[in-house]
């Protein structure tokens, strides 16, 4: 057993699936299906990373963000608002200075400043139109999971096999709620946190990568197009909605995973 549980693929994928889908069908009729979603990707960060304070690494900081943004989550649904929107995308996106500190505090102070509002720019960006395709709680599930399993292919691509473990299980996480909501062919009745946690932690994963592995930083580029790509999928029913909008997602991370996988030799 301890030998399975180990697996890449059981923390990645299996693991978080499973947890996070158990607590979509018990919650898929309330507000909070971002709940399942954390949990399923705190089950991988507690089998592949672990919760030790003692050492806080990015990748730790990184997790203690994603399954925190729940906090938000119930903020965001309280309120409804615009405002508690912008307070969202604004608390996440500086939270990668605090995830990056170590490695800002490495740099010349130019490029830190540089490298750090880069960086809450792209969390920022990914956050704000995560929430807006979330106004369709089934677009906002698709949107998650194509930015979990992009950013997850991406950081393993740029050598970090831990933060690809990560997104990874963001991703999957998400995919089990966009599952639930699509094979009981309605929307949750959430309102714009359901992707939160998944898109948190892919977001925070794909910067740490950038700065932390090989990983180009031109590659994130076409992951800012994987929230609004979901918009194009319009059809009535959950789920042809919600594949639709899974598929549209994956363009532009495939279109990244290619950037890594075919870019020359001479800028590896």
């Amino acid at each position: 057993m301890q030998e399975w549980l180990g697996h890449p693929a059981v923390q990645g994928g299996g693991l978080p699936f499973v947890v996070a889908l158990v607590l979509a069908a018990a919650l898929a009729r309330t507000r909070w299906l971002a709940f399942a979603q954390a949990a399923g990707f705190a089950a991988c960060v507690t089998l592949a990373i672990g919760w030790s304070f003692e050492s806080l690494t990015s990748t730790r900081k990184l997790a203690i963000v994603a399954v925190a943004s729940v906090l938000l989550c119930l903020f965001v649904e309280r309120f409804r608002t615009r405002a508690s929107n912008v307070a969202c995308i604004v608390l996440i996106a500086a939270s990668s200075t605090w995830v990056l500190w170590r490695l800002l505090a490495q740099m010349d102070l130019p490029a830190a400043l540089a490298a750090g509002l880069l960086a809450a720019a792209y969390v920022a960006w990914l956050t704000g139109s995560s929430l807006k395709a979330s106004a369709d709680p089934v677009r906002g599930a698709a949107a998650g999971a194509a930015l979990g399993f992009g950013t997850g292919v991406l950081a393993i691509l740029g050598a970090s096999a831990v933060l690809g473990v990560a997104a990874l299980a963001a991703g999957s996480a998400a995919a089990a709620t966009l599952v639930v909501q699509a094979l009981r062919n309605s929307p949750s009745p959430v309102e714009r946190s359901i992707s939160l946690p998944a898109v948190t932690a892919a977001a925070l994963a794909g910067t740490a990568a950038v700065m932390t592995a090989e990983l180009p930083g031109y590659a994130l580029l076409p992951m800012l197009a994987v929230p609004p790509a979901t918009l194009l999928a319009r059809p009535a029913g959950a789920f042809r909605r919600g594949a639709l909008a899974f598929v549209f997602a994956l363009v532009p991370a495939a279109i990244a995973v290619a950037l890594v996988w075919f870019r020359p030799a001479a800028l590896t």
